[in-house]
């Protein structure tokens, strides 16, 4: 749709800005309601930190797992020429890497800082599908994560894309999940306005993500997922995180509980 915009004259992809915008915007929501966990300003922007960089190691890490079946069967085509291997390698991002991987960022900076590692992620919680919604935009944009061959009633067309198949008829997936991600979001800084038992916030996300998650892959169009038992990567990883969910919510004991709702 539109892949890159013009700034001072320098194109500037869609796709990085929206998720640049996304993390701004989460991490200032985060700040905005720190007091509550009793969490310092600077704890939040750094742990962000900790967590960027094992967001971008996370999900590139799972999108080179995704892919790697599809480098071994045209290996030969890619020894031939390496370029095809450093445009592949860079070419994407899985958000469920990233979330592991944004996760073990707050988590070494809780261990290396003294901090409680439960009351930062549900502090952060909220933020993360929000973080998510506006990066499907900039999916939308570049037209990666695109849908299934869809005709009917608010279909897209890509006529630009290096990403989705042009002039055909696409399901806007990444608009459907942008939105229920933001809605998501909005839901949990509602819910978690009064403190919650720790790790309860936590685990309403991670059930509410594995549960979509896992219905939406069937509407999407792109092959580079990874499929294994015909499910893929990240229907899988759902239905591992759906368990680890409803554990949090039902069964987790906190050492010690601030309020018991």
């Amino acid at each position: 749709m539109l892949p890159t915009i013009n700034i001072f004259g320098k194109p500037i992809s869609m796709y990085g800005l929206m998720i640049v915008l996304g993390i701004f915007i989460g991490v200032a929501i985060a700040n905005l309601r720190r007091k509550k966990y009793n969490i310092s300003k600077d704890d939040v922007l750094f742990s962000s930190c900790f967590a960027g960089i094992g967001l971008i190691v996370g999900a590139k890490l799972l999108y080179i797992i995704t892919i790697t079946p599809i480098l071994i069967r045209n290996w030969d085509v890619i020894m031939a020429d390496i370029q095809i291997l450093w445009q592949v390698l860079s070419g994407g991002f899985v958000f469920y890497g990233g979330l592991i991987g944004a996760i073990i960022g707050y988590y070494i900076y809780c261990k290396i800082y003294k901090m409680d590692f439960v009351k930062l992620i549900d502090l952060i919680a909220p933020s993360v599908p929000i973080i998510h919604g506006i990066g499907r935009i900039g999916c939308f944009f570049a037209g990666c994560c695109y849908g299934m061959h869809y005709d009917g009633p608010f279909h897209v067309i890509f006529e630009h894309s290096v990403a989705a198949p042009n002039g055909v008829p696409l399901f806007p997936i990444q608009l459907v999940e942008s939105l229920c991600n933001i809605l998501a979001g909005i839901g949990l800084l509602i819910y978690a306005r009064p403190i919650r038992r720790p790790a309860r916030v936590t685990g309403i996300y991670m059930v509410y993500y594995s549960i979509m998650r896992f219905a939406l892959e069937f509407l999407r169009g792109d092959i580079t997922r990874g499929m294994i038992l015909n499910m893929s990567t990240s229907q899988l990883i759902s239905i591992l995180l759906l368990p680890i969910g409803l554990y949090l919510i039902i069964g987790f004991k906190p050492k010690s509980r601030v309020n018991n709702n």
